[in-house]
């Protein structure tokens, strides 16, 4: 047999088979480290989802002039009931607003008078981040416990008071003092003064927060506004870093903190980066797998004579074969193991550079890249082993 190796592979360039050799393993090490790096970096994102906390969203419509001139509302029944069948939102609710008007201001000789005009919104508490036993509302003592955004604190502290000459006051100095707030209904003297106290301050929602159960209970006494629909609904989504929620609030016309989507953005830039660059690999295979076909087929035709003489003397047309069988075969272990190994080598150094920015990834390829690089090696294989066969039978017959 070592004779048929001989015959068959002498006076032949392999000019051809090294390019599509080096090809080849261009385009695996391209695929197999996009996926790893994808892989990777996916798993980053979930991991510090919570630190970005995008769980909780805030919709709005975009404000535009329709709106100025009331020819548009909030969300409707039907756009909540949309949003809830969405596949990225686990629950949604609107928030509730007071249809009346609301007011507060100090009496305390140790704090500065002030009056000002209020509004107040109510979701469930399963969305508020503040935990306090004062978070109730209870008739029969009055005080309206109320919750601010963090913000509101900080801009007074580190904005209003510098610039006034006022001095910047704590969270517990404020959760110790006692509001007033007048709840006004229809018509001249009508109004109640409640007792109202912060409990505490959210990083989550940007509103004046109180009770559900309040607020649905002052509505149903003191409103008299023309019922609006909500114009806020908020949504517990079960995965921030699917990239459907931004295509589908860009899709609707709706509106977000977009800071809280960014794991989303990066996980949609992400996939465009790593589609582009499986593209690309895929192109480099797909053409180096054509130059192997090509080369093996030119180098069948090339020996077309001795092939026939071989089969004349006796040789089965797969015992011909098998030379080039073998060569594919050397040539596609190659591949496969170089591939391996520069895939590796480059997710080590991928994961030092991580460490540095703090990211912990894996150091070892992922059992996916093993999958891939054996199906792929399986397939080119494959497919050229029934070309050579097909082509050494032709001749022979």
């Amino acid at each position: 047999m070592k004779h048929v190796y001989r015959i068959l592979w002498q006076d032949h360039s392999r000019t051809h088979l090294i390019w599509a050799f080096l090809g080849t393993l261009a385009g695996f090490v391209l695929l197999l480290a996009g996926i790893q790096f994808y892989t990777d970096l996916k798993n980053v994102l979930a991991e510090n989802r919570d630190l970005l906390d995008p769980e909780y969203i805030v919709i709005n419509k975009k404000v535009n002039i329709g709106q100025t001139l009331g020819l548009e509302s909030g969300f409707s029944q039907e756009e909540i009931e949309e949003i809830r069948a969405q596949p990225f939102a686990d629950r949604v609710d609107p928030f509730l607003s007071n249809a009346f008007p609301v007011s507060g201001y100090t009496e305390n000789e140790r704090f500065p008078d002030f009056y000002t005009e209020l509004f107040f919104e109510a979701i469930p508490d399963e969305y508020i981040d503040v935990k306090s036993e004062d978070w109730h509302w209870d008739p029969v003592k009055g005080t309206i416990p109320i919750i601010i955004p963090q913000d509101y604190l900080n801009l007074y502290n580190f904005g209003f008071a510098p610039s006034q000459g006022l001095p910047q006051v704590p969270k517990g100095i404020i959760s110790m003092i006692n509001f007033r707030i007048r709840l006004r209904g229809q018509g001249t003297g009508n109004y109640d003064d409640y007792t109202g106290r912060i409990v505490g301050f959210s990083n989550r929602i940007h509103s004046i927060l109180v009770p559900l159960d309040f607020l649905q209970w002052a509505n149903d006494k003191y409103g008299y506004f023309k019922k609006a629909e909500p114009s806020q609904v908020i949504l517990v989504s079960k995965d921030p870093t699917d990239p459907s929620i931004v295509r589908f609030l860009d899709e609707k016309g709706y509106d977000t903190i977009r800071e809280k989507l960014k794991s989303s953005r990066m996980n949609i830039i992400l996939k465009f980066l790593i589609s582009f660059l499986v593209a690309v690999a895929g192109i480099i295979i797909g053409l180096a797998f054509l130059v192997f076909l090509i080369s093996l087929q030119l180098m069948i035709s090339r020996s077309s004579d001795k092939i026939r003489r071989l089969n004349k003397l006796g040789f089965h047309y797969r015992e011909i074969s098998r030379p080039y069988i073998v060569l594919l075969m050397i040539l596609m272990a190659g591949v496969t193991g170089l591939s391996l190994l520069l895939t590796a080598i480059l997710t080590r150094q991928f994961a030092d550079t991580a460490s540095e920015w703090n990211l912990h990834v894996a150091s070892s390829l992922h059992r996916i890249i093993y999958g891939v690089g054996l199906g792929l090696v399986i397939l080119i294989a494959g497919v050229n082993t029934g070309a050579i066969l097909v082509s050494t039978r032709r001749l022979c017959n």
